[in-house]
């Protein structure tokens, strides 16, 4: 089993929706967001679901967010 190794880097920590909302500001609703493509953030790791707690990561939701309005477009 190989040993994970960090190189001097601080993981992206994951924020509750709300701390989320207070941080980042994002331009949607992110709950209205979450409601509609809860099975495709979870897929691109923009969310965690850890127990009753939504946790999202912020830079993976970001990435999301633009692959889906290209989708979308």
């Amino acid at each position: 089993m190989k040993e994970l190794v960090m190189e001097d880097k601080k993981p992206n920590p994951l924020l509750s929706v709300e701390e989320f909302k207070k941080k980042h500001r994002p331009p949607i609703n992110i709950r209205w967001a979450i409601q509609k493509s809860y099975c495709e953030m979870v897929e691109s790791g923009a969310l965690l679901r850890y127990g009753r707690k939504i946790l999202i990561d912020p830079d993976a939701f970001w990435v999301w967010l633009r692959e889906k309005g290209r989708e979308d477009a």
